[in-house]
């Protein structure tokens, strides 16, 4: 570990707190403005989204892997784009896992006035377990993009890939940051996201990576 259970307590305890508090003050809010205003920003934040796609960086790391190992020969280098592979995976099958079980509606559910907000996991208390979870999963497979908004796939993989970045080369962790909060602010720009998704794909992107790397320091 590079940080202390008490460095990695609270940076969790911080954000998770910001999730509750954005959930119920501005995740509203700031998802309506953006949809009143869709046709202005939701082409940016769809033109800007591509880049937060994890086939770029599984790819990267696949090939980069590949390269190094077979035809340029530096373990070094090929064990840093394992490492970019992996932290990509991992941290994306974590979030993946994550929205199905939470089931919280996108945005969508506010446009022209509507009011669907929150998550599956939260609702129908008052039917059995066993038919809850039936209902759950199967509003999930009925539509499976509008019910996975938490947490963002996206800015997992940014944020994993921050992390990487800030890792191997520290020096230009500036600019790795305003990369990453360009990249992430066009999921919110989208309307595909709200604040306290965000912000739950940044715990699950860093603290992915961080695990990986543990494993894997002595090698890159």
């Amino acid at each position: 570990m590079i940080f202390s259970k008490k460095t990695y307590f609270l940076y969790i305890l911080t954000l998770v707190s910001l999730i509750f508090i954005s959930y119920f003050t501005i995740d509203k809010e700031i998802a309506r403005y953006f949809l009143a205003h869709k046709t202005t920003y939701e082409p940016i934040g769809d033109a800007i989204s591509v880049l937060g796609e994890s086939h770029w960086y599984i790819a990267s790391g696949i090939l980069g892997w590949a390269f190094f190992k077979y035809k340029k020969h530096n373990l070094l280098y090929a064990n840093r784009f394992l490492f970019l592979l992996y932290s990509n995976l991992f941290s994306g099958i974590i979030s993946l896992f994550l929205k199905h079980i939470f089931g919280r509606i996108r945005p969508w559910g506010l446009r022209d006035g509507g009011d669907e907000f929150g998550f599956l996991l939260f609702k129908n208390f008052d039917m059995g377990f066993v038919e809850k979870m039936k209902i759950h999963m199967a509003t999930i497979a009925d539509a499976p993009t509008t019910y996975t908004s938490f947490p963002s796939g996206h800015t997992t993989t940014v944020f994993a890939f921050f992390t990487y970045l800030s890792l191997l080369f520290p020096k230009y962790i500036y600019l790795w940051l305003v990369g990453a909060i360009i990249l992430v602010s066009s999921r919110i720009l989208a309307n595909d996201h709200f604040i306290s998704d965000i912000l739950a794909g940044v715990i699950i992107g860093t603290l992915s990576t961080m695990f990986i790397y543990s494993k894997m320091k002595d090698k890159i």
